[in-house]
């Protein structure tokens, strides 16, 4: 029997010898081949420059061309119409403006203008009571371009039955008068205008009001021209145009002085001696502003007396200092006069 190897293991055979080779230096190219890379680098770079750059520059257009010209989405307003029945009030809050958000190519995006857009025009005139819906095929865009989305979505719609009435003009007025003055009355003409609207609303309606007349600081009568300013839900097929005529005049007034003391005014007597019962009395005015006030700072309540009067008498209240065209009025217009030693 052939012995066994020494050279086999308790698990077979003995591994196989294995034969490494020394690594292979690659000599860096000299001479006659470094050369041949320079003029392969030269050619690449250098010959037919402007070819290469028109292509360079074709490419990154059709890159630019492709990536910007995706599809994107801007915000624009849409102005509303409505188109009403002739027989009916609309009474609902009217939508001026609807937003929208248009989807389209980045190039045709930056040629759109919202102005151009046609308004959304909201026929009512077969319209009834409720909610009426504002659908993409109302709003007409530029070919290309498409709605995602309409704020609002829709309206609400209410009517009320159109009638006539005939109601007064009520002239309003703005500012005051100087000092002293008063407007003391206002003719409008025509006095009266023709209006329609919501039956609801003209019930409750019996004049409609100017836009406002300034009286700042006048001191006499004039006209003015001015428009009526209709309630919502009204209008008229008359001229809004009206003129006022506005007078202006000094104010009158009453004014009562209280507890004015009276003065005794004597010929050649001491009026010391004389006592007066009540010693003061009530003064009303009455006549213009300007000159009440003016006659305020000026008058006195007088009792004359004279040498003779010797014994207790009742006297006469006068005023002095009292301009003209003002109205008095005394009040006790009589006192006591007592004469001391």
């Amino acid at each position: 029997m052939r012995p066994r190897s020494d050279t086999i293991g308790s698990l077979g055979r003995a591994p196989a010898r294995s034969t490494r080779l020394p690594p292979v230096s690659v000599p860096p190219p000299t001479g006659p081949q470094r050369g041949r890379w320079r003029e392969w680098l030269r050619g690449a770079f250098l010959e037919n420059v402007g070819l290469k750059f028109l292509s360079m520059v074709l490419a990154i257009t059709v890159f630019l061309l492709v990536n910007t010209d995706r599809d994107r989405e801007i915000s624009a307003r849409v102005g509303v119409l409505y188109t009403l029945p002739d027989d009916k009030v609309l009474v609902s809050d009217r939508l001026d403006e609807v937003r929208i958000t248009v989807k389209g190519p980045w190039r045709r995006l930056q040629r759109f203008d919202e102005r151009e857009i046609p308004r959304v025009n909201l026929d009512l005139r077969r319209a009834g009571n409720g909610e009426l819906e504002i659908t993409p095929d109302m709003i007409h865009l530029p070919s290309g371009l498409q709605i995602t989305s309409i704020s609002p979505r829709s309206v609400p719609v209410s009517f009320d039955r159109r009638v006539e009435k005939l109601v007064e003009i009520s002239p309003q007025l703005a500012g005051r008068p100087q000092h002293g003055y008063v407007v003391t009355e206002l003719k409008p003409a025509p006095a009266t205008i023709q209006v329609r609207g919501a039956a609801t609303t003209l019930a409750a309606l019996s004049a409609v009001k100017t836009h406002e007349v300034s009286v700042e600081g006048r001191t006499e009568s004039f006209a003015a021209e001015t428009t009526v300013d209709l309630p919502d839900h009204v209008d008229t097929d008359a001229s809004p145009r009206v003129v006022v005529q506005i007078a202006v005049d000094e104010q009158l007034v009453t004014r009562k002085l209280p507890g004015l003391p009276v003065v005794v005014r004597s010929d050649g007597v001491d009026p010391a001696r004389f006592t007066v019962s009540p010693a003061q009395v009530d003064i009303t005015l009455t006549g213009t502003l300007l000159a009440v006030e003016k006659a305020k700072a000026a008058l006195h309540p007088v009792v004359k007396v004279s040498g003779n009067d010797t014994k207790p008498r009742d006297g006469d209240v006068v005023v002095e200092g009292l301009p003209p065209g003002i109205g008095v009025k005394i009040s006790p217009e009589r006192v006591k006069l007592s004469v001391g030693k």
